[in-house]
This record gives structure tokens, sequence and C-alpha cells, in this order.
């Protein structure tokens, strides 16, 4: 193998959501703070494609936008609580995860399933959607990843998600907007080549022209937290746990510190590189590091990840 197994040290970060209780009146609030108007620029931090991750401050100034839709992708009971203004909801994993026919779970819906959820809350092939969470941008990534397969025309996520928006003690709303439900549906045929399947990560093992990015734990790479019938990691497969790519408040890093991060552990771009975790989540998050902000050439996200390669008796395994 051209390639060495690289340990990357494990950071762990919060992704829980913004604690405290929240001030309840019939439009907005605030958490006490004047909000923070000259967030940092995504600009210079010197990603290759930068057009997909907007700020919050972007966000404040688009609050207004007729062509923004702001979907907010926390539990509901937390949406309810206090969300940014004019946010719609939807649940991140019923919208974006589904068992597929032959009884995976967590793998990428049907069109038409993404399609009915987006038009619920009033989206059109023409709207600008802007996800967050409260996971470090965890399910954003996910629904950028789906929306790519499924070409929604502008999809973006809102860097440093709930967490930085709420420490900048910008404004939030305990009143859910009123939009009008749509008639939605993909135009073009699903954009597969950024999909992988069990078969290409099988196949990259002896192929010195791919490599496997694994953004799992170091714990669950090396077997000892099991989650799966089998447990270890893809032989030859690279570890870089996907939370380093974040800074505390949840923004990505600069794109220096990114490609160093990367660099140094083999994953370098100039392979096509499969990116897989538990399912599909953590995965698209590097994922999209690597497609947007490094620009890497050929980026594909393993759907099944190790809830179908680790149940497989047929997967070649190392720990």
């Amino acid at each position: 193998m051209w390639r060495s197994k690289v340990m990357s040290s494990v950071v762990l970060l919060c992704v829980g959501a913004a604690c405290g209780a929240q001030e309840t009146e019939s439009e907005m609030t605030t958490s006490g703070s004047e909000p923070n108007t000259e967030a940092s620029s995504i600009d210079d931090r010197g990603y290759a494609v930068s057009a997909r991750l907007v700020t919050t401050g972007w966000v404040q100034e688009h609050l207004e936008d007729p062509s923004v839709l702001l979907i907010d992708l926390r539990p509901r009971e937390e949406y309810d609580a206090g969300h940014i203004p004019g946010a719609a909801h939807l649940p991140a994993k019923e919208t974006f995860q589904a068992d597929d026919a032959r009884g995976v779970p967590g793998m990428l819906p049907v069109s038409a399933h993404v399609a009915d959820a987006l038009g619920s809350i009033g989206a059109t092939p023409e709207t600008t959607l802007v996800f967050y969470d409260d996971a470090q941008s965890l399910w954003s990534a996910r629904a950028i990843w789906a929306l790519s397969v499924y070409k929604h025309a502008d999809a973006r996520l809102m860097d440093g998600a709930w967490k930085l928006w709420k420490v900048e003690g910008r404004a939030t709303s305990d009143t859910a907007p009123t939009n009008n439900p749509s008639e939605y549906a993909f135009r073009d045929p699903p954009d597969t080549s950024i999909v992988a399947t069990w078969s290409d990560v099988v196949a990259s093992i002896e192929n010195p022209e791919t490599v496997v990015c694994d953004a799992r734990s170091a714990a669950e790479y090396e077997g000892e937290s099991v989650r799966a019938a089998r447990s270890g990691h893809v032989p030859g497969s690279i570890l870089v746990e996907w939370s380093q790519a974040v800074s505390e408040t949840g923004e990505f890093l600069p794109a220096d510190e990114l490609r160093s991060l990367y660099d140094s552990a083999g994953v370098t771009g100039d392979h096509v590189t499969f990116t897989l975790c538990q399912s599909g989540v953590r995965a698209a998050h590097t994922w999209f590091v690597l497609t947007d902000l490094l620009g890497y050439d050929d980026v594909r996200m393993y759907d099944g990840s190790w809830v179908e390669y680790g149940n497989r008796e047929d997967s070649p395994i190392a720990n």
C-alpha cells in the first residue's frame, strides 16, 4: 500500500444545543448582548470555493430576503424554544436519511421524499436554501450533500451554526413563520458521481489511485467502539476525525490549517477520495471540507458507511 495509516489526535468538541433558559415573547428576543456585526470574512480564509458557506452576519442581512429560506435542522422542541427569526423547521434525520430497499438504515431517501419535505416549507427550485443545526454543521453538511446529489441550484450552510449565533447575541424568535407549501420537484437526474458504494470502497483497498478517509473517532476506527456486527476500519483507510476541521465555536478552520491537517495524514487530493463514518453524516461534513473548502477534484461520500460495511460478512476489515 502506498499510504500509511495515520492516527489523528482526537479533539472532543461540544455539539450540544446552547444552554440556558430563553425569554419568551410573542415575536422576538435577544440573549442580552449586542450582536457582533463584524463576523469574520470567509473570503479571508483561503478556501477553494466558499459560495456554499455563509457567515452569521450574512444570514442577519438576509432575514427579510424573500429569495432566501433559512432552515433549522435541530430537534423540534429546541426549534420551538427559540430559533433564528424567520427560519423554517425540518427534522434532519427524517428528511435526509431513510432505510433503503435492502433495509440499510441512514441512506439518502428517494428524491420525491426530499422534494416533498422542501415543498412543505415553501421552497422552490429557485430558492436559496440556508441550513443550520446545533452540531457544528454536521446535519447541514448532510443536507448540502443530499441537495448536491439531487441538484438543487443554491444550497448553503451557516458557518458556526446555532452555537455561534447564540454566542454573538443575535436575535431569536419563538414564532414559526407561515410558509405556503409549494409543489417542489427536482428537475435533473441525480448526480451519482459524488456517491460511493460498498463495491467502490472494497475495490479501493488494492487501488493506489484511491484513498478512503474515515471521519469517525479513533475508538471506532480501532475497533474499540463497536457500532455494528463487526468493528474496525477499511484496510488502508486514513483516519481524520471530522471534528478536527472546525474551531471551538463551530466555524471551519482556514484553508491552510485544513490542508495541513489532511495532507499530514495522507489525504492530499491527488487521488479519488472516499469519505465514510457510521451513517453518512460525519462523512458528509468531511466531503464538504474536501470538496468545497480545499477544492479536491474527486471526492465521493460512501452513504452506506460503517452501518452497511460493518454489518456485511464479506467486508474486508482491519482493527
